[in-house]
């Protein structure tokens, strides 16, 4: 699909159409020009064209689950669940293919609404420049806040304050994680290459998850440094990583088993335990899920 515009796609659409398609995402308007649009797509999906909206614009994706990859005029990035980005992109071509259950939260922050909320000038400076900024991966927080957001849009809640409240605290978690002009990289080459290994490791397992303290004598870190180097890296600490690739999983799983069968192979004794696990990471029971998927 060519040509399509962004700003035909970030609008408010008909009930009958919205998350028919990444072309008609859950949409809503905050303050000051501030706004949200969710897009979920159960299915692959390819659409292609330009942002043409203002060039005071500030996009902030937030990937909730699945993947994609967002050609940008030459550029290719690859995002994946747990991704943050930001970048200024007016006029910009773009081509865009997701995975399947894909599902991205994306703000449009204005000039006004950062004067507004007094955003300091360099860091507004920062957040304004036209380019990718940079990737990062979000905390178990900045998830729930997304998530609390999307589900109120989709709901239609009308406290208008509560949901701008949830806005600001993507966005405020958002500029947490990306800061280019103040890079916190304090780790070694060694270090990294340890840190690589006990997440790959981490990663390994899916139903319980290794202990620091194993993680840490199996990696050659202390445990201190282990988990502040997941935090530098990957956005967030050892157990939360374990917990949202885990739940990635358990979207697999629930396409051949049930919910309780699917428990059971994630290492929870407790299926309520795994519900509501599953339930904060994706908005949605996985009796629920399972029923769409």
């Amino acid at each position: 699909m060519k040509n399509i515009r962004s700003s035909h796609i970030h609008i408010k659409h008909p009930p009958y159409l919205v998350g028919q398609s990444l072309l008609h995402p859950v949409f809503n308007q905050f303050h000051s020009g501030l706004s949200a649009s969710w897009f979920t797509s159960e299915n692959t999906f390819s659409v292609e064209g330009v942002f043409d909206n203002a060039s005071s614009i500030i996009r902030c994706l937030v990937i909730l689950s699945g993947s994609c990859e967002i050609r940008i005029d030459d550029d290719i990035y690859i995002l994946t669940s747990q991704d943050i980005v930001m970048a200024n992109l007016q006029n910009s071509k773009f081509k865009i293919n997701t995975s399947h259950d894909f599902s991205c939260l994306e703000l449009h922050i204005t000039l006004e609404f950062l004067e507004d909320i007094k955003t300091p000038s360099w860091e507004t400076e920062i957040f304004t420049k036209r380019k990718i900024l940079r990737k990062s991966k979000f905390c178990l927080s900045l998830r729930k806040a997304a998530t609390s957001l999307c589900l109120s849009m989709q709901k239609g809640f009308h406290n208008a304050p509560l949901r701008c409240a949830m806005a600001l605290a993507v966005i405020g978690h958002s500029f947490e994680h990306i800061q280019e002009s103040h890079p916190q990289n304090t780790l070694s080459t060694i270090e990294k290459a340890r840190l690589d290994k006990a997440y790959k490791l981490l990663l390994s397992r899916k139903d319980i998850a290794p202990r620091i303290i194993d993680l840490a004598k199996y990696s050659g870190l202390s445990a201190t440094r282990l988990k502040t180097g997941f935090r530098e890296i990957y956005g967030c600490g050892p157990y939360s990583l374990f917990q949202a690739h885990r739940m990635e999983h358990a979207k697999i799983l629930l396409k051949k088993y049930s919910v309780t069968e699917t428990a059971i192979q994630l290492g929870y004794s407790n299926i309520s335990h795994f519900s509501a696990a599953f339930q904060r990471q994706f908005g949605k029971l996985p009796n629920t899920y399972r029923k769409k998927n």
